[in-house]
Protein backbone atom coordinates (compact mmCIF):
# COMPACT_ATOMS: atom_id res chain seq x y z
CA UNK A 1 0.00 0.00 0.00
CA UNK A 2 1.36 3.44 -0.89
CA UNK A 3 1.75 6.02 1.86
CA UNK A 4 -1.01 8.08 0.22
CA UNK A 5 -3.39 5.11 0.34
CA UNK A 6 -2.39 4.33 3.93
CA UNK A 7 -3.11 7.91 5.02
CA UNK A 8 -6.50 7.85 3.27
CA UNK A 9 -7.40 4.43 4.71
CA UNK A 10 -6.59 5.32 8.34
CA UNK A 11 -9.73 5.82 10.37
CA UNK A 12 -10.33 6.69 13.96
CA UNK A 13 -12.34 3.74 15.12
CA UNK A 14 -13.46 1.91 18.22
CA UNK A 15 -14.71 -0.95 16.03
CA UNK A 16 -12.42 -3.59 17.43
CA UNK A 17 -12.21 -7.04 18.94
CA UNK A 18 -12.16 -6.27 22.67
CA UNK A 19 -11.01 -9.76 23.61
CA UNK A 20 -7.95 -10.04 21.35
CA UNK A 21 -4.84 -8.57 22.96
CA UNK A 22 -2.22 -6.55 21.13
CA UNK A 23 1.21 -8.14 21.73
CA UNK A 24 3.80 -6.12 23.63
CA UNK A 25 6.15 -6.56 20.66
CA UNK A 26 3.65 -4.78 18.39
CA UNK A 27 3.34 -1.92 20.88
CA UNK A 28 7.13 -1.64 21.03
CA UNK A 29 7.31 -1.53 17.20
CA UNK A 30 4.72 1.28 17.14
CA UNK A 31 6.58 3.27 19.80
CA UNK A 32 9.87 2.83 17.94
CA UNK A 33 8.24 4.22 14.80
CA UNK A 34 6.92 7.18 16.82
CA UNK A 35 10.49 8.09 17.63
CA UNK A 36 11.24 8.58 13.91
CA UNK A 37 9.04 11.68 13.86
CA UNK A 38 10.83 15.01 13.37
CA UNK A 39 12.41 16.16 16.62
CA UNK A 40 13.95 19.63 16.73
CA UNK A 41 17.25 19.64 18.67
CA UNK A 42 17.00 15.87 19.21
CA UNK A 43 15.51 16.16 22.67
CA UNK A 44 13.82 12.70 22.42
CA UNK A 45 10.75 13.88 24.35
CA UNK A 46 8.53 10.81 23.86
CA UNK A 47 7.33 8.84 26.87
CA UNK A 48 5.19 5.73 26.57
CA UNK A 49 3.14 3.56 28.92
CA UNK A 50 1.21 0.52 27.67
CA UNK A 51 -1.85 -0.33 29.75
CA UNK A 52 -3.60 -3.70 29.63
CA UNK A 53 -5.69 -5.75 32.04
CA UNK A 54 -6.44 -4.09 35.39
CA UNK A 55 -4.08 -1.19 34.63
CA UNK A 56 -6.78 0.22 32.31
CA UNK A 57 -9.28 0.34 35.16
CA UNK A 58 -6.74 1.89 37.54
CA UNK A 59 -5.95 4.47 34.85
CA UNK A 60 -9.63 5.41 34.55
CA UNK A 61 -9.88 5.70 38.34
CA UNK A 62 -6.77 7.91 38.42
CA UNK A 63 -8.30 10.31 35.89
CA UNK A 64 -11.73 10.24 37.55
CA UNK A 65 -10.25 10.93 41.00
CA UNK A 66 -8.23 13.87 39.63
CA UNK A 67 -11.35 15.31 38.00
CA UNK A 68 -13.33 15.02 41.23
CA UNK A 69 -10.48 16.67 43.14
CA UNK A 70 -10.69 19.55 40.65
CA UNK A 71 -14.37 20.12 41.43
CA UNK A 72 -16.21 17.87 38.98
CA UNK A 73 -19.09 15.85 40.42
CA UNK A 74 -19.00 12.07 40.55
CA UNK A 75 -21.92 11.98 38.08
CA UNK A 76 -19.89 14.02 35.57
CA UNK A 77 -16.97 11.58 35.70
CA UNK A 78 -18.69 8.21 36.19
CA UNK A 79 -18.02 7.05 32.61
CA UNK A 80 -14.32 7.88 32.91
CA UNK A 81 -13.82 5.02 35.36
CA UNK A 82 -14.75 2.38 32.76
CA UNK A 83 -14.14 3.95 29.34
CA UNK A 84 -10.58 2.66 29.09
CA UNK A 85 -11.88 -0.90 29.16
CA UNK A 86 -13.29 -0.42 25.63
CA UNK A 87 -10.01 -1.55 24.06
CA UNK A 88 -7.55 -4.28 25.05
CA UNK A 89 -4.63 -1.83 24.95
CA UNK A 90 -4.26 1.80 25.94
CA UNK A 91 -1.03 3.51 24.93
CA UNK A 92 -0.38 6.67 26.94
CA UNK A 93 2.00 9.06 25.20
CA UNK A 94 3.66 11.94 27.00
CA UNK A 95 6.06 14.72 26.09
CA UNK A 96 8.81 15.99 28.36
CA UNK A 97 9.16 19.73 28.93
CA UNK A 98 11.98 21.69 27.36
CA UNK A 99 14.30 24.24 28.91
CA UNK A 100 12.04 27.04 27.69
CA UNK A 101 8.53 27.58 26.35
CA UNK A 102 9.58 27.25 22.70
CA UNK A 103 11.40 23.96 23.25
CA UNK A 104 8.47 22.62 25.29
CA UNK A 105 6.16 23.41 22.34
CA UNK A 106 8.57 21.76 19.90
CA UNK A 107 8.71 18.66 22.11
CA UNK A 108 4.93 18.46 22.16
CA UNK A 109 4.77 18.91 18.38
CA UNK A 110 7.32 16.11 17.92
CA UNK A 111 5.27 13.88 20.19
CA UNK A 112 2.07 14.61 18.26
CA UNK A 113 3.90 13.79 15.01
CA UNK A 114 5.05 10.56 16.65
CA UNK A 115 1.45 9.72 17.52
CA UNK A 116 0.54 10.11 13.84
CA UNK A 117 3.28 7.59 13.03
CA UNK A 118 1.74 5.23 15.59
CA UNK A 119 -1.74 5.63 14.12
CA UNK A 120 -0.57 5.02 10.55
CA UNK A 121 1.57 2.01 11.52
CA UNK A 122 -1.30 0.60 13.59
CA UNK A 123 -3.62 0.85 10.58
CA UNK A 124 -1.05 -0.88 8.37
CA UNK A 125 -0.92 -3.74 10.90
CA UNK A 126 -4.72 -4.17 10.98
CA UNK A 127 -5.32 -2.37 14.27
CA UNK A 128 -8.13 0.05 15.04
CA UNK A 129 -7.08 3.16 16.90
CA UNK A 130 -8.62 6.16 18.61
CA UNK A 131 -6.61 9.13 19.92
CA UNK A 132 -8.09 10.63 23.09
CA UNK A 133 -6.83 13.55 25.14
CA UNK A 134 -6.08 13.74 28.83
CA UNK A 135 -8.20 16.26 30.77
CA UNK A 136 -6.02 19.11 32.09
CA UNK A 137 -6.83 18.46 35.78
CA UNK A 138 -5.54 14.88 35.40
CA UNK A 139 -2.21 15.65 33.69
CA UNK A 140 0.01 15.36 36.78
CA UNK A 141 -1.81 12.32 38.16
CA UNK A 142 -1.52 10.49 34.83
CA UNK A 143 2.19 11.32 34.47
CA UNK A 144 2.78 9.93 37.96
CA UNK A 145 0.61 6.86 37.30
CA UNK A 146 2.63 6.10 34.14
CA UNK A 147 6.00 6.58 35.83
CA UNK A 148 6.90 9.57 33.65
CA UNK A 149 9.09 12.47 34.71
CA UNK A 150 7.46 15.27 36.62
CA UNK A 151 5.83 17.87 34.33
CA UNK A 152 5.49 15.42 31.43
CA UNK A 153 2.57 16.61 29.30
CA UNK A 154 0.18 13.81 28.34
CA UNK A 155 -0.36 14.37 24.62
CA UNK A 156 -2.83 11.54 24.36
CA UNK A 157 -3.98 8.08 25.15
CA UNK A 158 -4.51 5.81 22.18
CA UNK A 159 -7.05 3.03 22.30
CA UNK A 160 -5.69 0.07 20.30
CA UNK A 161 -7.20 -3.26 19.28
CA UNK A 162 -7.57 -5.53 16.28
CA UNK A 163 -10.09 -4.16 13.80
CA UNK A 164 -13.23 -6.23 13.44
CA UNK A 165 -14.59 -4.14 10.54
CA UNK A 166 -13.69 -1.16 8.41
CA UNK A 167 -15.48 2.09 9.18
CA UNK A 168 -16.83 4.32 6.43
CA UNK A 169 -14.64 7.04 5.00
CA UNK A 170 -15.94 10.43 6.09
CA UNK A 171 -16.19 13.28 3.59
CA UNK A 172 -13.44 15.87 3.71
CA UNK A 173 -13.81 19.54 2.79
CA UNK A 174 -11.85 20.65 -0.26
CA UNK A 175 -8.35 21.80 0.49
CA UNK A 176 -7.71 25.52 0.44
CA UNK A 177 -4.15 26.67 -0.05
CA UNK A 178 -3.10 30.28 -0.21
CA UNK A 179 -0.31 30.32 -2.80
CA UNK A 180 1.77 33.43 -2.23
CA UNK A 181 4.56 34.88 -4.37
Amino acid sequence: MSIDDLIRSRRTSMELDRAREVPNSTIEELCTLAMWAPNHKRTWPWRFAHLTGDARSRYGNTIADALIASGKTSDEVAAVRTKFLRAPSILVVGSTPGENEQRTGENRDATAAGIQNILLAATERGLSSFWGSCPPPAQSAVAEFCGFERDTFIVGHIYLGWADRTPETPERPPVQVNHLR
